[in-house]
């Protein structure tokens, strides 16, 4: 494969990675709206405002983590051996922070039992409703899968070469010993 394609395949799995937390944020900043907005009976207070700090810290990891993402993009638009850092440092980072925050999120805060009514089960659900949870879930797994892919990738030696400071010609474009021996 190409430098460039590995490039571009890096550089498109960071900006996937930040548009999926961006979502994850989107996603727990509309559960909040809708738990403010929500009448409850049977669910405690502790409980409700246990789901509402979970959503809170959801939001903020995932809005500063796109955040951070977004800048990495830019500057992975050119090479430099610290876009690649950042990569390696960053990426891990928020990929465990994600799984953290996805592990311990607001739906433990009023998981049911099974020994509860069904009335109680009823308003369970809506305090964390499943628009939340699967689409937050999902999309903070397939972040973190492609930061883990982003950060590994860039090991490779010929990426390497291609992020180095000074490691090619702005003149003649850079080619990787993969270009010029044609991948052997």
């Amino acid at each position: 494969m190409s430098v460039s394609r590995q490039v571009r395949l890096v550089h498109w799995s960071v900006i996937a990675s930040a548009l999926l937390l961006g979502i994850a944020a989107a996603l727990s900043w509309a559960a909040l709206a809708h738990l403010a907005g929500l009448h409850t009976r049977m669910v405690s207070d502790g409980q409700l405002a246990q789901a509402r700090t979970d959503m809170l810290n959801n939001l903020a990891t995932a809005g500063v983590s796109a955040l951070v993402l977004a800048v990495i993009a830019v500057l992975l638009r050119r090479p430099s051996s610290k876009a690649r850092t950042a990569v390696w440092v960053f990426g891990p980072i928020i990929a465990l922070t994600t799984l953290c925050f996805l592990v311990g999120g607001p739906e433990w805060a009023v998981a049911p039992t099974g020994e509860e009514p069904a009335e109680l089960r009823a308003e369970y659900a809506q305090v964390v409703p499943d628009w939340y949870v699967w689409p937050h879930g999902i999309a903070g797994l397939v972040a973190v899968a492609l930061l883990i892919f982003a950060a590994v990738f860039l090991t490779r030696a010929d990426l390497r070469e291609h992020y180095m400071d000074g490691g090619h010609d702005a003149a003649r474009g850079y080619t990787s010993w993969v270009d010029r021996t044609g991948g052997a």
